[in-house]
């Protein structure tokens, strides 16, 4: 699975983060490149002062949920330390990392460890959130070195830690960092790519293909040499290799869908115990319609790619003839969908079940992309299998997209089923 992205590591180099080096100051037991921070240790009205780390626990969210957060952290820092609790800890270095107060996380980090509390995931967790939304030019730096921390803890490191730190990569715009990231996961056990590193990196690569088509249309020179005052001359080479490396990022993405697609079959076909079954939901290949509907333009080709998309996730009725009078009656075995597949083998798993497979946006993006390349036979089929096999989903979608079937049926000359 993984061998396969390599080639494509260095797509956005252009465009990421360049790593230089950086005088650390040293915090608690780690390095950082950014300034310290002290926590408020005053209220600005008096409190009750908890006497138990569950009622810590407790106050600290209230006061915080009233926008205090300084009043509920100074409260924190004026409990005793008998009183206080890594979970207590743990809610004040989130509460800072939501704001993308980088800072002022890490100092709830170093407070923690000098009362002597042991960080868990759940800290690290929060701190690389903190490096995700912050300003701060080195927070990539840091979010590294505070993975590198975990295995000095002790602390074992969770796919959602690994998730979060390639979620700070996808923030400052580091491909490279993101894809060698990926590339090292193991394909089995806890630290297996999940849905959502799937979907991190495939977000990733899609906004990098927009940005890819936005040089491509000239847009951004164009405005530059009309604010300039100069004239913008076409270059043929320039533009070949514009559209060299649109191609090359849409096949990265589609690259990385087909590795996911293949580690969701191998894990349904072949489970392994401590690897997670993966599923599939409709945010996911809402990514992958767009970047398809994105680059139609550019070359057709690479958009009706979409199709396979589909038709391997939700099926096509194939049943459906706009010729006949009837509907077809086939001798082949129709293949179940992927999202049907996980469905079944994964009834007794609340997590799975609970993932959305179907939106309005997935329909209207698929039955576009039929109407886009007048594939209307495509869009009844697609419909149809959605209706065979994802009714309870779709039920309460379907008055959205009701004008648009009724069409598409009229332009095939075929009267809709009631």
């Amino acid at each position: 699975m993984s061998a396969l992205l390599r080639p494509v590591i260095r797509l956005a180099c252009s465009r990421g983060t360049n790593v230089q080096s950086v005088r650390f100051a040293h915090v608690g037991d780690f390095a950082v490149g950014v300034k310290r921070r002290a926590l408020p240790t005053t209220t600005s009205i008096a409190y009750t002062i908890p006497t138990d780390a569950y009622l810590l626990a407790k106050k600290f969210q209230e006061v915080a949920r009233q926008g205090k957060l300084d009043d509920a952290v100074a409260i924190v820092m004026q409990t005793k330390t008998r009183s206080q609790s890594v979970v207590v800890w743990n809610l004040v270095i989130d509460a800072y990392a939501k704001e993308g107060r980088l800072s002022r996380a890490l100092r709830g980090y170093s407070e923690m460890r000098r009362r002597g509390f042991m960080p868990t995931p759940t800290t690290f967790t929060a701190l690389l959130k903190a490096c995700a939304l912050s300003d701060s030019a080195r927070s990539k730096e840091v979010a590294d070195e505070l993975f590198r921390l975990m295995e000095k803890q002790g602390v074992d490191p969770s796919i959602i830690n690994a998730n979060s730190l390639m979620s700070v990569y996808q923030r400052k715009h580091d491909m490279e960092a993101m894809l060698e990231r990926f590339n090292n996961m193991p394909e089995d056990g806890p630290m297996a790519p999940s849905l959502a590193t799937y979907t991190i990196l495939m977000s990733s690569l899609r906004r990098e293909l927009l940005a890819r088509l936005d040089e491509l249309s000239g847009k951004a020179e164009a405005a530059a040499a009309k604010s300039e005052g100069r004239v913008l001359i076409s270059n043929s080479s320039r533009t070949a290799r514009l559209k060299e490396n649109v191609h090359r990022t849409f096949d990265a993405l589609l690259q990385v869908w087909t590795s996911f697609v293949e580690d969701v079959d191998r894990r349904l076909s072949h489970p392994v115990d401590g690897t997670a079954l993966l599923s599939v939901d409709a945010h996911i290949v809402n990514i992958v319609l767009k970047a398809c509907h994105a680059v139609y333009r550019e070359n057709r080709a690479l958009g009706r790619r979409g199709f396979k998309v589909i038709e391997k996730v939700y099926g096509l009725d194939q049943t459906f003839g706009p010729l006949l009078s009837k509907p077809m009656i086939s001798t082949r075995e129709p293949a179940v969908p992927l999202a049907v597949r996980i469905r079944q083998q994964s009834s007794g798993t609340n997590d799975l079940n609970r993932t959305p497979v179907l939106d309005d946006d997935t329909i209207n993006l698929t039955l576009d992309l039929c109407t886009r390349d007048e594939e209307y036979t495509k869009a009844i089929r697609f419909w149809r299998s959605l209706e065979a096999y994802f009714a309870e989903e779709l039920q309460p979608l379907k008055k959205n997209h009701t004008e648009k079937i009724e069409a598409l049926y009229a332009r095939l000359n075929q009267p809709r089923p009631r």
